[in-house]
């Protein structure tokens, strides 16, 4: 690559050689090889040069200016805050952050005063823009501080957009953007101290959609709303950023930001593990509560006070002893309770064997109470059943071979049962008449859906022919 070295040699830039070589790979392949290594470097050179780039994934912070067309995917609220001019004067400002992207990646757009208020009423998503601006470091990366935007006829750019993300379309170079899922759960409002010596307030949402589970920290006065809500109820976070955390991406709402119930039905359709399938790693279950002891408290080698609860989750496949940690600990859960457990950590129990460790990356929803289970219904024999009780056996054989089909889910057998989705996986755990069955099918069942499944048992599982 000596003549790609010399072209970056006679080119100004503070970015290091290996940036510019991979600039120059992205040209060439970009150029669908018409053009060699020499060629590409002398094209990514003029585009220096010119402030132009081919593509977001070109901008980098070495460039004094940049100039590149991009689409709008979101558009941020506008912002008010004070500022201090050269001579102490002190004044306010607004800003407005958009996110843009193309094929290559996304950046955000900082705008500023009037065309801040401009963007903030006016600019839309889908919308296309000639961007010219200064790339910086941001709080969340590589943004563009912009100096004028034009709006141009949509050129091809095929990225989708959105007014409400769904949670598999986040990514990290999003801010001010809205979401919206079914409420799994929440962690309580707690206190801190920051490095500055102020006192700061967080507090989570977990909120989960057809596309999968995010977490939603709610800072200082915004985190108080937490208590505002009940678990399975459809909430919208607007104007969020999606930071990483952990390799994780989570929302992060503050004094900007608004959540709110909203009358809309949300799916969440989780992929559970059935717990005689589960092996080491982290994994969702679903089942009923079969056991569920009182909560210990102990201390910490640091002296930290610490609380934990065990339970025993059933799901028709198997057993397993699950760990409530911390706050979770403190869960009005009880013998009966049909949950779904997200993101348990899965290690070798304290006596042996296997146990699920529910901790703070950890979700627990409440499908049912126990208190809300239809109990099976007695029916008090009247005249007529206790006189067909004293029938002749000998008389009545047929009729009592087909109460036993009716009321046995022997193999070969054709029944009909109605009930509740207490897991999904490689099959379905569905419970009728406080009994568990074990369903296979091609249908896309999701969790607490009450369904009536008619089919016949084989092996001891129910082999759906039709689900209504």
């Amino acid at each position: 690559m000596s003549g790609v070295r010399d072209v970056f040699d006679e080119l100004n830039t503070e970015i290091p050689f290996s940036e510019f070589e991979e600039l120059v790979e992205n040209k060439v392949d970009e150029m669908s090889g018409l053009v060699d290594e020499h060629a590409a470097a002398i094209l990514v050179s003029q585009d220096f040069d010119q402030g132009k780039v081919e593509s977001i994934e070109n901008l980098t912070t070495a460039m004094d200016s940049a100039e590149f067309t991009a689409k709008v995917t979101s558009v941020g609220q506008l912002r008010t805050f004070e500022r201090e001019d050269e001579d102490g004067e002190s004044s306010q400002g607004q800003v407005c952050n958009v996110e843009v992207g193309d094929e290559t990646g996304h950046v955000t757009l900082a705008l500023w005063d009037g065309m801040a208020k401009a963007a903030a009423q006016n600019l839309e998503a889908g919308e296309v823009l000639e961007v010219k601006g200064y790339p910086k470091d941001g709080y969340r990366g590589l943004e563009v501080s912009v100096k004028d935007i034009e709006r141009v006829s949509d050129d091809g750019i095929d990225i989708r957009t959105f007014d409400t993300y769904q949670i598999d379309d986040l990514h990290t170079d999003l801010s001010g953007i809205d979401v919206t899922g079914l409420l799994l759960d929440t962690t309580p409002l707690k206190t801190f101290d920051r490095d500055d010596g102020s006192t700061g307030q967080v507090a989570n949402l977990i909120l989960g959609d057809e596309t999968g589970r995010i977490q939603v920290a709610l800072w200082d006065d915004k985190a108080e709303v937490v208590d505002d809500f009940e678990i399975s109820e459809a909430v919208k976070v607007s104007n969020v950023n999606v930071r990483e955390r952990d390799e994780k991406l989570e929302l992060h709402a503050g004094s900007w930001s608004t959540v709110e119930e909203v009358d809309e039905i949300i799916e969440y359709r989780p992929n559970t593990t059935d717990i005689k399938n589960i092996d080491d790693g982290v994994v969702t279950i679903a089942g009923a509560v079969s056991d569920a002891y009182d909560k210990d408290s102990f201390t910490r080698d640091d002296g930290s006070e610490g609380s934990v609860r065990n339970i025993v989750v059933e799901d028709g496949t198997g057993s397993l002893r699950v760990a409530l940690w911390g706050d979770k600990a403190d869960r009005d859960i009880e013998h009966g309770d049909e949950l779904l457990l997200a993101d348990l950590s899965i290690q070798e129990g304290f006596e042996g064997g296997t146990e699920g460790s529910a901790n703070w990356n950890s979700s627990i929803t409440t499908i049912r109470k126990a208190a809300d289970v239809p109990k099976r219904e007695t029916e008090a024999p009247t005249e007529k059943n206790s006189q067909a009780t004293g029938l002749n056996e000998y008389d009545n054989d047929e009729s009592a071979a087909d109460d036993h089909d009716e009321d046995t889910d022997e193999d070969g057998e054709t029944i009909e049962v109605t009930g509740t989705i207490l897991g999904t996986g490689e099959t379905a755990t569905l419970e009728a008449n406080d009994e568990q069955h074990t369903v296979v099918t091609d249908e896309d069942l999701r969790l607490g859906q009450q369904v009536t499944v008619r089919g016949a048992v084989k092996d001891g599982e129910l082999h759906a022919e039709e689900i209504f």
